[in-house]
């Protein structure tokens, strides 16, 4: 008896289902038609006109408004700017810094990615890297990453005393 019971529900559904299929449907139950969608563009909406303005001019000129005897404001204290070409030789230190601690890795050779991957390092007053940021990335996560982790390992920069520098990294296959 347990052996029919598999071939006899078999049979009962595919009856039910041929029955389900072929059964005919009722007339009165047809869908009704719906109507076409139509669409259609609306004039464009008249622009107000600009109100006249008045006659003052866009920018205007404040020092004139200041009265006349007072006193000058203080000069500002200005932080010494290192010379062009101290902070040139300063960034150059840094890319050298920088350049020993680049790795390429292996996957990224592997699949043969180059790219020039473009750091954004924040220094505090001692020269620590605080904050290393992909300004522009090589379109390659991976060589991001791994530029990223090279501004990580630096540690101190002797940057001339200058808050952020801007460096390359180029990846290069040979």
């Amino acid at each position: 008896m347990s052996r029919l019971k598999l071939p006899f529900a078999l049979a009962l559904s595919a009856l039910l289902h041929a029955l389900l299929m072929f059964w005919p449907a009722p007339v009165d139950q047809a869908a009704p038609a719906r109507p076409a969608l139509q669409a259609r563009l609306q004039p464009p909406q008249p622009v107000p006109a600009p109100e006249e303005a008045e006659a003052s001019p866009l920018l205007k000129d404040t020092r004139a408004e200041q009265p006349v005897d007072a006193p000058p404001a203080p000069a500002a204290v200005q932080a010494a700017r290192p010379s062009p070409a101290a902070s040139a030789r300063a960034r150059e230190r840094a890319q050298r810094q920088l350049n020993r601690h680049v790795f390429y890795p292996q996957e990224a050779v592997d699949r043969g990615l180059e790219g020039e991957v473009k750091l954004r390092l924040l220094l505090d007053e001692r020269g620590r890297v605080i904050e290393a940021a992909v300004l522009a990335g090589s379109g390659h996560p991976l060589l991001d990453r791994a530029a990223l982790d090279a501004a990580r390992q630096i540690g101190r920069v002797d940057a001339g005393g200058a808050r952020e520098l801007l460096l390359p990294v180029v990846f290069r296959l040979e």
